[in-house]
């Protein structure tokens, strides 16, 4: 399974779990000490949030398929209710930070109620000085998502867990230069495992080099070793599915301030997927992406971004897929209380790495366009709106979809 991470570096492997164990605790105890002795100058927020969105193809079928053949209803669209809550606490101190981020949201779906879910979402963190050159950060999140039905036609509800615990330091060396190291941790857990939605542990490694000039820029070199084992699997022969996999990366990572006005980021990373018994599924190649933020105006942005991503993808006539994206955003700053924001993309991706020869490669391209506003009548009070419209086009007919969606929400913080 293809694993995501984005980590500072690298501890000894053999200490991962006590360290693990004790960043959990020690956050925990830091939130318990500080939030007792809150005084003015801390930042606490609460939040409360309602919303209702509208999705005319909640299960991404295609215009051909039957709905009440494929889901047991005469409608592919429904009207999804959430309420939320949450708590925001940011707190400085000395040379010290602690942060915690949380919130608790309710779904309900009109029709497909056997969707309904209430899920948790956190993020805990802990950064500090040990000394005036090294910096240490230990945080953990926790996150729950419904599945998307987009690639995975399991049209019933399958929530997927994540808790990541993760470590990292940053050494000052020599004028403008860092050493950086970390240790990511995770668990994903689906409620439904299914060959391409597997549930897994995952344990990265990282270590690199970063150079920071004196206007805020910086250009990073790391390499990282991550390596997942899927829980309670087996090896299925048929499909050559294995019971893990492990990926070596080497990343050159930029975020250049061009001027006053603009920025130019992004990152080049070569990744080798290898499996441990099949290893006709073994993949490598390059991916990444550069991303363009330009201040038109002092109310005016526009955020232009190209990407290639290199994902797993496991059935007989493919392993792996290439997805290239092209999105441009722009926005605009309306009123003092009102923006409004554009976005526009273009994906295509295509599927290598048959194991069986001769096999029809899939191909997909997806068009998606969408426009958002925001209006903030107090400070404390946020109202949001959206549309957005998506094809997908595929070789194979079973991937095809149009969907069109639509969402209205109101934040209140205090």
């Amino acid at each position: 399974m293809k694993l995501g991470v984005g980590v500072n570096s690298c501890f000894s492997e053999k200490y991962n779990q006590k360290i693990v164990a004790k960043s959990r605790i020690g956050i925990l105890l830091l939130l318990i000490n500080i939030t007792a002795s809150a005084d003015q100058f801390d930042t606490l927020n609460y939040s409360a949030s309602a919303g209702i969105s509208y999705d005319n193809n909640i299960f991404r079928l295609p215009s051909s398929v039957d709905p009440l053949q494929a889901i047991g209803q005469p409608t592919k669209s429904d009207v999804i209710k959430t309420e939320s809550i949450g708590i925001n606490l940011d707190k400085k101190y000395a040379n010290q930070e602690v942060i915690f981020k949380g919130n608790v949201t309710n779904n309900k779906f009109n029709t497909f109620s056997n969707l309904d879910y209430t899920n948790t979402v956190y993020n805990a963190a802990w950064s500090g000085n040990l000394t005036s050159r090294l910096s240490v950060g230990v945080s953990d999140s926790h996150t729950q998502t419904l599945n998307s039905f987009t690639d995975i036609h399991v049209y019933t509800r399958n929530l997927t867990t994540v808790d990541t615990p993760h470590l990292n330091a940053d050494w000052w060396f020599a004028s403008n230069w860092h050493l950086t190291f970390g240790l990511t941790e995770s668990t994903t857990k689906t409620s439904q495992s299914v060959i391409n939605n597997q549930s897994y542990t995952s344990q990265a490694r990282e270590w690199g080099v970063k150079y920071t000039p004196a206007d805020g820029s910086s250009i990073s070199l790391i390499s990282r070793l991550i390596q997942n084992e899927n829980i309670n699997a087996v090896l299925y022969y048929p499909l050559l599915v294995d019971t893990g996999n492990t990926e070596s990366q080497q990343e050159l990572d930029f975020n250049w301030i061009l001027t006053g006005k603009s920025t130019l980021s992004g990152n080049l990373l070569s990744i080798n997927h290898q499996y441990p018994t099949f290893s006709q599924r073994d993949f490598s190649g390059l991916e990444g992406g550069i991303n363009y933020l330009w201040s038109i105006s002092d109310k005016t942005y526009l955020n232009v971004s190209l990407n290639r991503a290199i994902s797993s993808w496991i059935d007989i006539a493919s392993s792996y897929y290439v997805t290239d994206t092209a999105s441009i955003a722009p926005s605009w700053q309306i009123s003092t209380k009102t923006d409004m924001q554009i976005s526009l993309s273009h994906s295509r991706a295509n599927f290598f790495g048959p194991i069986i020869p001769f096999t029809i490669a899939r191909y997909d391209q997806i068009q998606s366009e969408g426009l958002g506003f925001d209006w903030s009548p107090q400070r404390s009070v946020k109202l949001s709106s959206s549309i957005q419209y998506a094809h997908r086009y595929s070789n194979y007919s079973s991937f095809e979809y149009d969907d069109k969606s639509a969402s209205l929400s109101v934040q209140v913080s205090f």
